[in-house]
């Protein structure tokens, strides 16, 4: 589990490890150019162009490190274009090196020559050092137009430590370097992980410039990142049996829907609940009871018992006009999983101003319904949330939203996001295109129902419930590539398999 942490904390650790620890900047520097050079050495061929593109703060001194190292091991096809007037003095120092190493180099002024034009262009690598976590703002001038023309290239693009133009200030909309890996340097930026940034990161590497552990551990994380493959789960008990694994409701089904509670349903089974009741509007009773002898069907009324259940899952496939109900299902103050058009019916009892009390409640929005979802709450701020708005931004209203509903939310995009758990952002790296697909998400909140039906504590079974279902589309695509929900089921046992312990 790694944290995730502020541009703001990570130059407290910069700070620190230089007045508290006594270690001097160049010799980080060093060490960090150091790092980022042996990490890539052995994928770069002596062949091959380098363009290093060095601002003027200790982000491009990194890079001059890395240009210098490259160059004492035979990379001499390279060159070092310098931009900014704002010096800092390790990177004055690197810059007084390069010139003395008599390693090529070009000094840009206000406009991009077509010497560097070339460079970019026919480069093999490029490496991004020309701004670091320190940037406050989009890219501007002649950084700007630098970036645009190295985005271009068809090179391998290296960030250092941070693609330049990303920013926990800044909008993934705005300009800024698309990297194929990133050096990251002590810990990983929280920036990294706003659901429109990550996939501009590529590979991320994290490296220790030899700042001291105690710094490394101490530090007010933003979030936490999770890897699925490392998350466990208890195994049954041998002597589990039906009624012992936990029996879960699922409230949803309509005449234009018939699909989705059905996939639910099935992927709660196969993630270990013991007895699966559906509650479905009588137009499509017999198609639901068809479906599965497994799964009980019964047709949904207003006098309905959920007294019996140990979880609810509300809203796959439900459709419209559901309110009323959804008002009714919280007072039952059974743990629950609202998905789909639940979510849209509690947007719109919220916007109406009502607040019903429930039980425990997780929800499993994708952007577009938790746009919706923050909407009721917070107004128009909400409108640009996941898309124009800041990674501080988005991990601030979402960890805000979590607290005003008292639920825990599991964010769908190409990552995970999970708010409510210690008021930190849990985030799990899905970056798994084959799992985006219809239905994918009502086999998530049949997962998550189920492990809430076997008791499971809200905050863990958002975890374990996400790690089945991204675990379950690593087994599915590397077995098949690409397929649909109904292949992917086959696969949720095996993860659950795999995570037991």
């Amino acid at each position: 589990m790694d944290q995730l942490v502020s541009s703001a904390a990570m130059a407290t650790i910069d700070s620190d490890a230089q007045l508290q620890y006594k270690i001097p900047g160049l010799s980080l520097m060093e060490t960090a150019g150091f790092k980022i050079w042996a990490s890539l050495a052995a994928e770069i061929h002596k062949e091959q162009h380098l363009v290093f593109l060095c601002g003027g703060g200790n982000n491009g001194g990194d890079a001059l490190v890395v240009a210098r190292l490259a160059f004492d091991q035979g990379y001499v096809n390279q060159v070092c274009i310098l931009i900014g007037n704002h010096i800092s003095p390790s990177c004055a120092v690197q810059r007084e090196i390069i010139q003395a190493y008599g390693l090529p180099s070009i000094m840009l002024g206000d406009e991009i020559s077509p010497q560097v034009t070339r460079a970019l262009l026919d480069a093999g690598v490029v490496f991004d050092g020309i701004a670091g976590t320190g940037l406050k703002g989009p890219l501007q001038g002649i950084s700007k137009t630098l970036v645009a023309l190295a985005n271009k290239s068809k090179a391998l693009r290296v960030a250092i430590d941070i693609p330049s133009g990303l920013g926990d200030m800044i909008s993934p909309d705005e300009i800024h370097f698309l990297a194929d890996r990133t050096c990251t340097l002590g810990l990983s930026k929280a920036a990294f992980y706003h659901p429109l940034s990550r996939n501009d990161c590529g590979q991320i590497e994290i490296l220790n410039p030899s700042f001291p552990a105690r710094l490394l551990e101490n530090v007010q994380a933003e979030g936490k990142l999770i890897d699925p493959k490392e998350v466990k789960m208890h195994a049954l008990s041998s002597a589990a049996f039906k009624n012992s694994r936990g029996h879960v409701a699922i409230i949803g089904g309509s005449k234009s829907y018939t699909g989705a509670v059905r996939l639910s349903a099935r992927a709660a089974f196969s993630s270990r609940a013991g007895l699966v009741t559906l509650f479905c509007d009588q137009e499509v009773f017999q198609l639901a009871a068809t479906e599965s002898p497994s799964v009980m069907v019964k047709t949904l009324s207003e006098n309905d018992d959920f007294s019996p259940f140990n979880a609810l899952l509300v809203g796959p496939g439900w459709g419209k006009g559901r309110e009323s109900l959804l008002e009714k299902l919280f007072l039952t103050k059974k743990p629950m999983v609202l998905d789909a058009d639940g979510i849209k019916a509690y947007a719109n009892l919220l916007k109406d101003k009502k607040r019903p009390p429930h039980g425990p409640l997780l929800l499993t929005p994708h952007l577009g319904e938790l746009r919706e979802l923050a909407f009721s709450v917070f107004g128009d701020q909400a409108l640009s949330l996941g898309k124009q708005d800041t990674p501080e931004a988005f991990f601030s209203m979402t960890r805000k939203l979590s607290r005003e509903l008292d639920a825990i939310l599991i964010m769908k995009s190409s990552l995970v996001h999970i708010a409510g758990a210690a008021d930190q952002l849990i985030v799990m790296e899905g970056l798994n295109p084959s799992l985006g697909v219809a239905g994918s998400g009502d086999i998530l909140s049949g997962i998550i129902a189920a492990l809430l039906g076997n008791g499971i504590e809200l905050a863990q079974t958002a975890v374990i419930g996400s790690a089945i279902h991204q675990n379950a589309g690593r087994l599915a695509h590397e077995e098949l590539g690409y397929y649909d929900s109904e292949t992917l089921l086959g696969f949720i046992g095996k993860a659950v398999g795999e995570m037991e312990q």
